[in-house]
């Protein structure tokens, strides 16, 4: 028999026409399922279309972008719970580091939802394929790597939250077919989801054909949208990283460089672009340039427009108001903010402030005009703070977060000072219609750079040094495109040393990635290569409460519980010993 996580079951394959949702009922229907999936319904090309949509549709929900924040950035050091977080406990709880078995949080029904989905279409594409001959055995080969790398996508961030889960790469159809599994744990995980991804890459379309309506920075684009090689290469690069293999990093970053330049090169319609090189290394990039009179313009194409040249894969949440057929990303709006002036789809009216706001250390940041004070951006140069933060108060002590959330930014500098900066340099949507990005190129660089710190060592070999170069030169090309003046821009010289290094790269990623949900998980990952929990252990105290001694004892503590119901559901699924106690009995930190 077959085993699965058993919340699954009251899930049904979810048919949609193009992307459109249906209705609580529909999607709560159980009988027959075997029936109308596999003998009403898998017939011709039109049904596998359907369903890959609704696999981006299921990921559009707002319970799986509220987990991508919640469990890549909520307990990191860049965001804290703003006015009115205690009246949200789950969130509060969490970000008082007081995981319990019962959060809302710990539920990860959404994303087995879109694993089964995934399964399911792995299972019948072939089926289809020999039914209908328009839809050819190629174009199910496609499909089988999209619908791979979404499924693999869900696993790594279920991974990177909980550790252990149950795995599983078959499709549920009757409820006959439900047995319990014991978790894998995170090893064991990750090397199947990455020998998936090798497996199908060279089967994934490097490019879908793109209309009039679908093409850089219009509302939607199937090579940034949908899952293409270069998305399954950014994956593998991350993945790749957290194994040591740091090689393949290396290969997966290279081969994504050289599409993007072989886009620009071929693609006369792809404008505004910079090339970017640095004096060490040999890297040679085109990204979107800012400048001192345009600070904004990386900001404005890449969160604002969307789906932009950099993008490698993002979900387009094009949301026009009521009655539009598309999905509003209320998840973003709720934490980070919205411009909405009436409560809609759950999401309320929050004049531009979510659930979260950025850490008072670093808004504090921008009051600052020496370079020494700026501990987070450096200096007083980097554009992205200005962008990413729009300061509240007067005296720097609170910010929101405008990155991701606001249609563009008008900041400017003048000599030593700032235009429009704290209250009319963001134009916010009416509506959440922001789209959420896993994955765009210059994340790709520093995972790159790191890559080549870390295959180093401490010996000054040529081959230490060349490593270091070409980390360099990666993190150069990044810094010199959102620091707008050179005296401020990073140094590098012979005597770097890779311990300096680590710390630029790390710096780097925190800045350039800010909000996008992967700043806790990059914590993980740098003390699973430490070896020591020192970094986690420097995250402040959240929401004015006083910090532990020692809130991450041991390195469970970086992960979540398992939700309480699933482990009663779940005979094989056993809590883990930190949470192992009843709930209610649990001491709270204040």
């Amino acid at each position: 028999m077959k085993k699965i996580y058993h919340s699954i079951t009251y899930v049904t394959i979810w048919l949609l026409v193009g992307a459109t949702l249906v209705s609580c009922a529909e999607f709560l229907e159980i009988t027959p399922r075997d029936k109308v999936t596999e003998d009403n319904f898998w017939d011709e090309k039109a049904d596998v279309e359907q369903m890959v949509a609704g696999c981006y549709t299921a990921m559009q929900n707002q319970d799986f972008i509220a987990r991508c924040i919640v469990w890549g950035d909520l307990r990191g050091d860049d965001v804290d719970g703003a006015s009115g977080i205690t009246g949200v406990n789950d969130v509060y709880q969490a970000l008082l580091s007081n995981l319990l078995p019962t959060n809302y949080y710990t539920n990860w029904a959404s994303f087995y939802h879109v694993i089964n989905k995934c399964n399911t279409i792995i299972r019948m594409a072939p089926i289809v394929s020999e039914k209908d001959p328009a839809y050819r055995s190629s174009d199910a080969l496609s499909t089988i790597a999209e619908v791979t790398a979404l499924r693999s996508l869900c696993y790594w961030y279920l991974i990177r939250a909980f550790e252990d889960v149950p795995f599983y790469r078959f499709a549920v159809q009757q409820e006959d077919e439900v047995e319990y599994p014991t978790p894998s744990s995170f090893n064991t995980v990750l090397t199947e989801i990455i020998n998936d991804l090798e497996e199908v890459k060279g089967n994934a379309l490097e490019h879908y054909p793109t209309s009039g309506n679908d093409g850089y920075c219009l509302t939607f684009n199937s090579n940034c949208n949908r899952i293409t090689r270069n998305a399954i290469r950014a994956m593998l690069c991350d993945m790749y990283l957290w194994t040591g293999d740091y090689d393949k990093v290396i290969q997966n970053a290279n081969e994504i460089m050289a599409s993007k330049l072989k886009d620009y090169n071929d693609d006369t319609s792809i404008t505004g672009l910079k090339r970017y090189t640095s004096t060490f290394g040999t890297a040679e990039v085109y990204l979107y340039p800012n400048s001192q009179t345009q600070l904004n313009n990386s900001f404005n194409q890449i969160f604002g427009s969307g789906n932009s040249y950099e993008s490698l894969f993002e979900l387009s949440f094009n949301y026009s108001g009521e009655g539009s057929p598309y999905i509003m990303n209320t998840a973003l709006g709720r934490f980070y903010g919205a411009g909405i002036t009436k409560e809609i789809d759950g999401l309320k009216v929050n004049n531009g402030v979510g659930l979260l706001r950025p850490m008072t250390n670093i808004v504090s940041e921008g009051s600052k005009s020496s370079p020494a004070d700026w501990k987070t951006y450096r200096n007083p140069r980097d554009v992205r703070y200005y962008c990413n933060i729009r300061v509240v108060d007067n005296d720097y002590s609170e910010g929101a977060v405008r990155k991701g959330v606001a249609l563009s930014s008008n900041v400017a500098f003048s000599g030593s000072g700032i235009v429009n900066y704290q209250s009319t340099n963001f134009i916010l949507p009416t509506v959440m219609n922001r789209n959420w990005i896993f994955y765009r190129l210059t994340d790709v660089l520093l995972m790159a750079a790191e890559a080549y710190i870390m295959k180093s060592s401490d010996n000054n070999t040529a081959s230490d040094i060349a490593n270091l170069q070409n980390a360099f030169s990666l993190i150069d090309i990044v810094n010199q495109r959102s620091v707008v003046q050179d005296s401020y821009q990073l140094k590098n010289s012979p005597t770097t040393t890779r311990s300096t290094l680590i710390d630029m790269v790390r710096r780097e990623r925190r800045c350039e990635l800010m909000f996008e949900g992967k700043r806790w998980f990059d914590i993980i990952r740098y003390c699973r290569q430490d070896g020591k929990l020192d970094i986690a252990r420097q995250v402040p105290a959240k929401c004015n409460s006083v910090a532990s001694s020692n809130p991450f004892p041991s390195t469970a503590h970086l992960y979540w519980p398992y939700y309480k119901d699933e482990v009663k559901r779940n005979p094989n699924l056993k809590q883990k010993s930190i949470y192992d106690k009843e709930s209610d009995s649990f001491e709270l930190n204040n």
